[in-house]
């Protein structure tokens, strides 16, 4: 049991769950717009976001990054360069425009961390900021590089927005338990929403939310069929992620359970 629970937080430690989290909302992304199976984008979003994901929880400094302290962190980051290697064995297999949208995204997210303002300032430390990035960040990398690498990211169809719309949304509303449960260690100067309006009201503004979201799939779907239900089972994993969310939950709650809703969507997407 003990090698068990070392080898499960080894799992979320390493990001990989997260990284998979990435790849079934880059899949259900495929699955909507009934486009084919890519093996190079799937496979790309997968092995770059445990990059860095990695980079972002351990490389505060690259120095601490690259010069690891601990046998535990040394194995985390061999397997963050296996997962670099393969994130470029992919990367040669996209189109030019998704490879430069991803450089992007990766500018974006490393500002996350990386100093970039006077007085040592990244996105992470500006008021409000740190929820707003990592969703756009999410959707660019689950929409637009499926999109793009389809050639279709430019086509008049209203859809694709909706899409990004509702994602977004989605993200937001993830990230909402890691807020509740990280209240009492975030610095005050983050801004978090839970620190502006308390847990109560937040969690009234995210049921908000999470009605959105439901009011975008209806839209995509326009009519009441299997996808729209799965949808439905997914809002309410959404709203009891919220309701039971609290200070100081564990770690298995938030980097788990709540990182699991996706990988959930997508396997009753598959199975439906």
């Amino acid at each position: 049991m003990n090698l068990f629970k070392k080898f499960f937080d080894f799992y979320l430690d390493s990001s990989i769950h997260i990284g998979l989290s990435v790849y079934s909302l880059t899949y259900i992304t495929l699955l909507y717009f009934r486009l084919p199976y890519d093996e190079a984008v799937l496979y790309f979003t997968f092995y770059g976001t445990i990059v860095t994901y990695n980079f972002i929880k351990y490389g505060s400094s690259a120095k601490k990054y690259f010069f690891m302290e601990t046998k535990y962190l040394k194995v985390i980051q061999l397997v963050s360069f296996g997962c670099f290697v393969l994130a470029l064995y992919y990367a040669v297999q996209l189109q030019v425009i998704t490879l430069l949208i991803a450089v992007g995204l990766t500018l974006l997210s490393s500002l996350y961390i990386i100093p970039f303002l006077p007085n040592q300032k990244n996105f992470r430390t500006l008021p409000g900021f740190k929820i707003s990035i990592v969703a756009l960040c999410w959707t660019g990398v689950t929409v637009i590089l499926p999109m793009a690498n389809a050639n279709i990211l430019f086509a008049t169809d209203i859809s694709i927005v909706l899409v990004c719309v509702q994602r977004f949304i989605l993200i937001l509303i993830l990230m909402i338990p890691f807020e509740i449960s990280d209240l009492s260690y975030d610095e005050e100067a983050l801004g978090t929403l839970p620190q502006r309006i308390g847990i109560k009201y937040t969690k009234y503004v995210t049921y908000v939310w999470i009605g959105i979201f439901l009011l975008f799939a209806y839209l995509l779907q326009n009519q009441l069929d299997s996808h729209l239900y799965v949808t439905l089972t997914i809002a309410c994993l959404l709203f009891l992620s919220i309701w039971y969310s609290s200070i100081k939950k564990s770690k298995y709650y938030t980097a788990f359970w709540v990182e699991s809703i996706p990988i959930v969507w997508l396997i009753l997407l598959l199975t439906m």
